[in-house]
């Protein structure tokens, strides 16, 4: 059992979480409007479509910009409100948006009508550290973030899915996370999940977790820093990464833009230039149950209360689409000229509602697979892909972890194998998503950038999910 948990509480409609012993309540909070120019919230799905074929088959160079431009300031208008402040302080630290929604395990049929035995319940940063439960599992490769673990540094990294209260409420109603749901599906014939509303999202923050054992001089931890995608696509995890930046918990740095190369893990070459204030990056201080809670879990962490937990990467999607939207994150120091898959124009879009660590990350989005953009069904793999991906979660996939993936052009047409974590798309690996009771050899798996058709003879036996593995992965 955890050191700590709270009821559910039903309340005029909506989840409140009571926090043990205080009297507080905590509620999952809407996407706020923040007034952001050309950001609108649900956008209508024929604007998004035309955007998206604007920007791949638009007669004139200016009509594919603008339109470009406009999914990008609508990918950066989502990040802009749901990483915004909230309401709601716990512990002395203000809960953004996105860390007041519910997670798998608190919607669960498990967790109803009872106290929820999960950090990732916990109304302390819901946020924390929930996913480290899910290592234990034998499928945990599939289950912690429908990608592989972190490799050495597993013990200190969290990662999980959360809902925004729609498409919260919407999981609840329709008990997707029942498998008699979806097999009573299955077995009557349906292709699908009742689909997700407009208004739905589903976030996968990944925190790592800062040690007072892993600071250098007491205050300065290594960060790995992203440079770019390798020459030859391969399997490229953080620890081939060839630079590091530092990050000041005291609050120092000169927050410069610079990445230490070579990186000297003992900090005999750091610099004013390439150390970072601990507030460029969206992070929370564990409290002592936050510490004891992962101990649990993770003895090896070895966490102590006054440990900090960082935001290094969060992927984000939208059912304003039938396909969803889909876009990444990924903290950077160099937010004004970040490299692939972002760029400066990228960059250069971001509204200016968008202030503090949360502006110091870099975004990549594609809304297709290829373009120019391809039916839903009867297409062909014949155009060129679109690679979105995030370093700190898939450049680390090889082709043993993308089975499905298909031979076809790069982005700029050329041939290739497209089967590793820096040539994946989003959509190619979440259109895939099924539940597959029967153990099909047939069904879909992860897989790199592609085209997918919804229509293919792979679903055929399986339930399709609305692009979402973790209602199949976590159904009881």
């Amino acid at each position: 059992m955890w050191p700590r948990s709270f009821p559910l509480v039903l309340f005029a409609g909506a989840l409140l979480f009571a926090v043990a012993g205080r009297g507080q309540t905590l509620a999952p909070e809407s996407l706020p409007d923040l007034r952001i120019p050309d950001f609108r919230f649900p956008e209508t799905e024929a604007t998004l479509t035309r955007w998206v074929t604007e920007a791949g088959r638009g007669i004139t160079t200016e009509t594919r910009e603008a339109a470009g431009a406009n999914l990008l300031r609508h990918g950066w208008g989502l990040w802009t409100a749901l990483t915004a402040e909230g309401l709601q302080v716990v512990e002395g630290q203000r809960l953004r948006v996105f860390e007041t929604w519910q997670t798998v395990d608190e919607l669960s049929p498990a967790a109803a009508g009872k106290a929820v035995s999960s950090i990732e319940a916990r109304p302390v940063r819901r946020s924390t550290l929930g996913s480290l439960e899910q290592l234990q599992r034998p499928w945990a490769r599939a289950q912690l973030d429908e990608e592989p673990p972190a490799e050495s540094q597993i013990d200190r990294i969290a990662g999980f899915t959360k809902f925004d209260p729609t498409a919260a409420a919407h999981i609840a109603t329709q008990r997707l996370l029942e498998t008699a749901t979806l097999e009573a599906l299955l077995v009557g014939g349906a292709q699908g999940i009742t689909p997700f509303p407009a208004t739905a999202i589903a976030v996968k923050p990944v925190f790592q977790i800062i040690r007072g054992a892993d600071l250098v001089d007491g205050r300065y931890y290594a960060l790995k820093a992203w440079s770019g995608p390798p020459a030859t696509p391969q399997a490229y995890p953080p620890s081939a990464w060839p630079g590091a930046v530092w990050i000041d918990v005291r609050g120092g740095g000169a927050d410069a833009g610079e990445v230490e190369l070579p990186h000297v893990a003992d900090g005999g070459a750091r610099t004013a230039a390439t150390t970072y204030p601990l507030d460029t990056l969206i992070h929370y201080r564990l409290s002592a149950l936050d510490a004891a809670a992962l101990n649990a879990v993770k003895p090896a962490s070895e966490a102590s209360a006054g440990d900090v937990a960082i935001l290094v990467a969060m992927h984000v999607s939208s059912r304003e689409t039938a396909r969803w939207t889909w876009q990444t994150y990924w903290w950077t120091p160099a937010p004004e000229a970040p490299p692939e898959p972002s760029s400066p124009r990228i960059a250069s879009l971001r509204p200016p509602q968008l202030r503090g660590a949360p502006r110091h990350y870099a975004m990549a989005l594609a809304y297709t697979m290829l373009a120019p953009s391809e039916p839903y069904v009867g297409g062909a793999n014949d155009a060129p892909v679109a690679y979105v991906y995030n370093p700190y979660v898939e450049a680390r996939f090889a082709a043993t972890d993308l089975p499905d993936s298909m031979p076809g052009l790069d982005p700029a047409g050329r041939p290739a194998a497209n089967n590793t974590g820096v040539q994946s798309n989003c959509m190619s690996c979440h259109i895939q998503a099924t539940y597959n009771p029967r153990r099909l050899g047939t069904a879909p798996r992860f897989a790199g950038a592609r085209y997918v058709d919804l229509g293919a003879a792979a679903f055929v036996g399986t339930l399709q999910t609305d692009f979402l593995w973790a209602l199949p992965r976590h159904a009881k």
